[in-house]
């Protein structure tokens, strides 16, 4: 009796152990795949985007998500919208091997991805003269009325250049650059437009985004307001498409 009791027991230490193995290697293949799953995701996704890369969160409220298997511990803190703000790696338990295995960095924010984006972008060391990036030639074709190129304003941020007519009033214009004001000045306008509806008007065909105040054209090429004044200008819409690819080509 005491032999088949003997020989239960073992049977259950060696059923639980069994369990055990089964659970911690399900749970070492888990915290193997995390880190690099970990490493795809990226500060500014959705929450859910980062549930469908990692799977299911082991511990979640509106401000905070974290992921845990073995000594491996990721955090994600949320925006309140929703988006990743920061991700966080906790490596108090990893060994000196598993830290070095890490292939991102222990803290991601979106503040350093931005900052990394603008060290990223190229930095001009050149700004162009307004009346430089269209001729005096080339604006005449483009008018098809001869005209004299007069730099009017420059600066490290600002050039602008007048064509006038060599006989009579019109047709004339004036053609300005602001080196990195597009943004800025959209959002003004925008602004402006909202505080007198019918100010302004949308302008499609042109640049990333433009829009009319008569006389003038305003229109963001990148991280750049280009504006345009036209006087006596006939078929306004084509001669301002003519000048902004012209400028934009030596931009």
């Amino acid at each position: 009796m005491k032999s088949v009791s003997l020989a239960i027991a073992l049977c259950a230490v060696w059923l639980v152990s069994c369990s055990g193995a089964s659970d911690g290697s399900a749970s070492g293949a888990l915290a193997g795949s995390l880190p690099a799953k970990w490493c795809q995701a990226e500060p500014g996704m959705t929450k859910g985007a980062l549930v469908a890369l990692m799977g299911p969160a082991s511990s979640e409220s509106d401000e905070f998500a974290s992921w845990q298997a073995n000594e491996y511990q990721f955090n994600a803190f949320l925006e309140p919208d929703g988006t990743v703000r920061q991700l966080d790696t906790n490596t108090y338990k990893l060994s000196d091997k598993q830290k070095a295995a890490l292939t991102c960095p222990t803290i991601r924010n979106v503040s350093q991805m931005r900052a990394a984006a603008e060290a990223a972008k190229p930095h001009r060391t050149r700004f162009p003269d307004a009346c430089e990036l269209v001729t005096a030639a080339e604006m005449s074709t483009i008018l098809g009325s001869k005209v004299a190129a007069e730099p009017d304003e420059h600066s490290s941020g600002t050039t602008a250049c007048t064509y006038k007519p060599a006989s009579g009033m019109s047709p004339s214009m004036e053609l300005a650059i602001s080196w990195g004001d597009g943004e800025a000045a959209m959002k003004g306008i925008g602004m402006a437009n909202r505080h007198e509806p019918g100010l302004t008007s949308p302008y499609d065909g042109v640049g990333d985004e433009a829009v009319a105040a008569s006389p003038a054209l305003f229109i963001r090429s990148g991280e750049d307001l280009i504006k345009m004044v036209f006087v006596g200008v006939e078929h306004a819409p084509a001669v301002a498409k003519k000048v902004f690819d012209t400028a934009k080509a030596k931009m």
